[in-house]
């Protein structure tokens, strides 16, 4: 049984609530919306592209959607340092931005949240719930980011160079060994940093308009006093769309670019030990 907008007190929680169990999976409402969002975003994708197929510049959706791609391989080119590689890369990382910008602003929709809920056991369990406001869908956003980064730096350069990314070429060497632990120490605070990041905006984002929206419709004022926070969510969403997606390019900007110095200083010594040679030769 569900309904709208039938409670008006303040529904709080910092974890997903668990709607029903599939097996030995619980599904909770973050994974659901979660899945909404993911459909919905690849349906207009797709309509997006047809249209852009039958009536070329005369589509609104699909300029906006070519916009905003356009914005995605700008914001990647400062962490490539190349156009073109931000342009191969941008599929992978502007998924990020998409989904998150989407997820995020489909979050401020009335029904999602107590707008519409289920009652289970006799308790009012909210069906949506924005899947950037659950801890584990943020880190497991952010655990397929970093794995992405390592395979797609693997695959650019080869196994042997991204691992000098992280133990040079003198692996043996005690200081660069244990330097090399660090890094890859690092690239887990990485994922904790990018999940906690994500979370804590939305998930207070969440509480804000809770808060403010049970105000309003406890005391029967205008739901437009509400509009200062929604537009600053909106933003909110936006800049956290922008920051997950250049910090997870820059992760593997950081790991080519490493790769590409190092053959640099290598060809340049070699080039200095053939001058020096001819010299000593004349």
């Amino acid at each position: 049984m569900t309904q709208l907008f039938a409670a008006t007190d303040i529904h709080i929680s910092l974890k997903a609530e668990q709607l029903f169990t599939f097996g030995p999976l619980t599904v909770t409402n973050s994974m659901i919306y979660g899945l909404l969002c993911a459909i919905l975003l690849a349906a207009v994708m797709i309509f997006a592209t047809r249209r852009s197929k039958l009536l070329p510049g005369k589509n609104r959706l699909t300029a906006i959607v070519e916009a905003i791609t356009e914005y995605v391989i700008g914001v990647l080119e400062g962490a490539f340092g190349s156009r073109e590689k931000a342009a191969k890369f941008a599929p992978v990382f502007g998924f990020y931005f998409f989904f998150i910008i989407f997820n995020n602003m489909l979050g401020l929709l009335p029904i999602v949240g107590p707008g519409v809920y289920s009652s289970i056991e006799g308790a009012h369990t909210p069906l949506f719930r924005p899947f950037t406001a659950d801890l584990n869908g943020t880190i497991a956003m952010s655990v397929i980011a970093i794995i992405m980064v390592q395979y797609l730096s693997i695959k650019e350069q080869g196994g042997k160079k991204h691992l000098q990314h992280y133990f040079t070429d003198k692996p043996k060497n005690p200081i660069n060994f244990f330097i090399g632990i660090l890094e890859v120490f690092g690239e887990f605070t990485r994922i904790l940093s990018l999940s906690l990041r994500l979370f804590l905006n939305t998930a207070v984002g969440e509480i804000l308009i809770a808060v403010f929206t049970s105000m309003i419709i406890a005391s029967g004022r205008t739901p437009i006093a509400v509009l200062p926070i929604l537009l600053f969510e909106a933003l909110v969403a936006y800049i956290q769309a922008y920051v997950f997606t250049v910090l997870a390019g820059t992760y593997l900007g950081m790991a080519i670019s490493h790769a590409e110095h190092h053959d640099e200083h290598q060809a340049s010594l070699t080039s200095g030990q053939v001058e020096a040679r001819g010299l000593h030769g004349g």
